[in-house]
């Protein structure tokens, strides 16, 4: 069973034990070499590629095939007739390849359902072009709309009509994070977290620019005006739009062109996480470990019955499962929604700091199953490995963090939400990223301050 090939050359099947150890001795030289030579991360890397994956389950099917023929050999020819002592042998040698082919599959296919393909991507509706760098969306169908006169200020929100800044040319990654809520009382799902991810891939500088839900007057990069109160119903209206974005989610289409005028930033690629799921994503990691500087009251929800109740997470230092995470970030009694987006900041931040990529590898399946379930985005399969290769360089500590509270407001819309001062925001944005200091600017913080 361990040597495939020795129970025949004990039982003088000798040509043939000695070619089945001959595989089995190449077998275990590779595998010893890619255990020697191979980091964990490249391993990782390669296991991400559904090609791969599936030569791998292959090559594992072979082998299990080998072992079964040389251990059920060996058996009869050393005088075993007993069937279930047969049966027996067969499952010690069969259930671990099995386990592995299992495994297998269920990675690869929760990998093709949350990533498309290249080719999925490529090929969207006529007014979207995305490739593997940048994601363009032109409003080609849908012209300004009229909106009901004085619904908006005066034309305070001056978004310039060029093409979205790109920082070191077009090698740096820009995601847009989305935290949907689609809760009790809510006609649709609405974005309430927005968060753009800005990483160089060569240095791993990284930045989170976090977006409030309540700006107004927001316009698309081509200046339509968008007929919705706060920024986070821009979702929906991009699915009622849906001729005009194309691709796998015309709300997050309309989203990132929205944002992409907010920051100045190209936006290559969206993730949409359930925020309801985002506990599942946080027990997936083991927990978060964070600094809570004040107690908060927030609202532990029962997935299966739809209800909440208030827990009270005390201040100090905490590591905080799923449920008492999602509490902390979505409590709003005694603060703000500036206050609640710097929780939820802090609490992505606490997570990169944290990450483990090998205690997350060895926790891969129930990341897959909880990102099947509650993630959708428009990163193409073929990238995944290349993410897999760029979170080992991101340092958690001097990731830097943005967000924008009142003082970035430039005026009212008539229905009380706030203008944001784009320009400003722009600026901040480009400076944050030119210069990856820590104390490049007094609205910057890093990741480690991001809690306080």
């Amino acid at each position: 069973m361990l040597v495939p090939g020795w129970g025949q050359l004990v039982t003088d099947r000798t040509a043939l034990g000695k070619a089945l150890v001959l595989i089995t001795g190449l077998a275990a030289i590779t595998g010893l070499t890619v255990f020697l030579f191979v980091e964990p991360i490249e391993l990782a890397a390669w296991l991400a590629d559904p090609d791969v994956l599936l030569a791998v389950i292959g090559v594992n099917i072979v082998f299990a095939v080998m072992r079964l023929f040389s251990t059920g050999h060996a058996w009869r020819a050393g005088g075993g007739h007993r069937w279930f002592a047969g049966v027996f042998l067969a499952m010690i040698v069969g259930i671990p390849h099995v386990a592995i082919a299992w495994v297998g599959l269920e990675t690869r296919d929760s990998l093709i359902k949350v990533f498309p393909e290249p080719q999925a991507v490529a090929v969207t509706a006529a007014t979207t072009t995305t490739s593997s760098s940048t994601t363009t969306t032109t409003i080609l169908e849908l012209g300004p709309i009229i909106t009901t006169p004085g619904q908006y200020a005066d034309d305070v929100l001056d978004v310039k009509k060029t093409k979205g800044w790109r920082p070191f040319g077009e090698e740096r990654l820009n995601v847009l994070l989305l935290g949907g809520d689609a809760g009790p009382g809510r006609s649709g799902l609405r974005t309430d977290t927005m968060i753009v991810a800005s990483v160089d891939p060569v240095s791993g500088d990284a930045a989170l620019i976090g977006l409030p839900r309540n700006f107004g007057g927001v316009e698309l990069t081509d200046g339509t005006r968008i007929p919705v109160d706060l920024l986070n119903a821009v979702y929906g209206w991009g699915h009622r739009h849906a001729e005009a974005f194309g691709g796998r989610d015309p709300g997050a289409a309309a989203v990132s062109n929205v944002v992409e005028g907010i920051t100045g930033l190209d936006l290559d690629y969206y993730m949409l996480v359930d925020l309801t799921g985002f506990a599942d994503l946080v027990d997936a990691f083991g927990g978060v470990s964070l600094h809570v500087p004040e107690t908060v009251d927030g609202p532990l929800y029962d997935e299966k019955t739809g209800t909440y109740e208030m827990i009270q997470i005390e201040a100090g230092d905490r590591v905080l499962d799923g449920g008492q995470a999602l509490a902390y970030a979505r409590a709003r009694y005694g603060s703000n929604d500036y206050v609640r987006m710097g929780r939820q900041r802090c609490i992505l931040a606490a997570m990169a700091k944290d990450a483990d990529m090998l205690s997350l590898i060895a926790r891969l399946s129930d990341l897959l199953a909880v990102v099947e379930t509650n993630m959708s985005t428009d990163m193409p399969v073929d990238l995944v490995p290349e993410l897999i290769r760029l979170a080992p360089r991101i340092s958690g500590d001097q990731m830097r963090v943005i967000g924008f509270d009142s003082s970035w407001n430039v005026g009212r819309t008539r229905e009380g939400a706030a203008i944001p001062d784009v320009e400003r925001i722009r600026e901040t944005v480009r400076q944050t990223i030119e210069d990856p200091s820590p104390d490049a600017g007094s609205d910057v913080v890093t990741a480690e301050a991001a809690c306080d």
